[in-house]
This record gives structure tokens, sequence and C-alpha cells, in this order.
């Protein structure tokens, strides 16, 4: 199994226990998988304190990493299926 693919199971698994819902919280501690800079956050939907859909730009890289279900896909762009 490739990594990024273990990855994934990983986060699944892990947010099922609402642990690592994204949170507006999280921005703090969050940052480019690729080259550890800042991300900026665009909100599609929310719920209360949870974000159900939107991105996370990395500006340095000029790549969107997406949030879907309240799960932010942070692979690195050679990693996320198309």
């Amino acid at each position: 199994m490739e990594n990024g693919k273990k990855l994934t199971i990983i986060i699944l698994i892990i947010s099922k226990s609402n642990s690592l819902l994204m949170k507006k919280e999280l921005m703090d501690i969050l940052a480019c998988p690729v080259c550890k800079g800042d991300l900026n956050l665009t909100i599609g939907d929310e719920d209360g304190e949870e974000i159900l859909t939107g991105t996370l730009r990395c500006v340095k890289c000029d790549f969107d990493y997406p949030i879907e279900e309240s799960i932010p896909n942070l692979l690195p762009p050679k990693l996320q299926e198309k």
C-alpha cells in the first residue's frame, strides 16, 4: 500500500472520532506539507465551529488542499488522486 493511501486511511479513522475534523482553530498549527508555509482558509460550508467544505491554499506552492466532509486532505500534490 502506498504511503499516501495509508495516511488517508489513518486520517479517516481518526476523523470518525471527531478529533481531527476541520475547525478554524486548527489554522494555528496547520502548514503546507511541501514547503511548510502558511495556508489560507476558504470556507465553503460550515456547521457551527466545524468546517464542512472548503480549501486550504498554499500561496508559495500555488496549490489548493481540499476540505471535504470536514476532513482536510493535506497529501502532497503528487500523492492526491485527480
